[in-house]
């Protein structure tokens, strides 16, 4: 398994917003607690001034938000952060939930695996198995509430 030093990780994140090229959110939606850091770093790279972070919580195979996005979204470009999408059940809920609210939704993450290269609508790099992080040292998934 790779595992990121911080000078990787932070150069990943900025190569992200690369990729997102002239795509210019209104709202930052990081996921809890993986997306915190890239949109600290992406807001400020984007000069995006809303970050409004959500947290997907899993019940099994059920997704639900703890908290979601505050305020009226409604005409909004809004895109949905995180480190890495191991499965893609989380953000995919989240952007449904958004888009029944009438915004334009997005996914972006640091890292994706083969089978869920489809799920993002941008990212930085493709790994079979997803890496390490200096800040988190074994990859947990999702966050699961008991």
């Amino acid at each position: 398994m790779i595992t990121k030093t911080w000078e990787q990780y932070h150069a990943d994140i900025r190569k992200l917003g690369e990729v997102l090229g002239a795509y210019r959110p209104d709202i930052l939606a990081p996921c809890m607690l993986g997306g915190l850091i890239p949109a600290a770093i992406l807001a400020r790279e984007l000069e995006v001034k809303d970050v409004r972070p959500i947290d997907i919580e899993r019940h099994g195979d059920v997704r639900r938000l703890a908290y979601d996005i505050q305020g009226d979204i409604k005409g909004r470009k809004v895109l949905i952060l995180e480190d890495d999408i191991p499965s893609g059940k989380g953000v995919l809920y989240a952007k449904q939930i958004f888009e029944g609210r009438g915004a334009e939704v997005k996914i972006a993450a640091v890292y994706v695996n083969p089978d869920t290269q489809k799920v993002a609508d941008f990212y930085a790099e493709v790994h079979e198995n997803l890496p390490n992080y200096p800040h988190k040292q074994f990859h947990a998934g999702d966050r699961t509430r008991h």
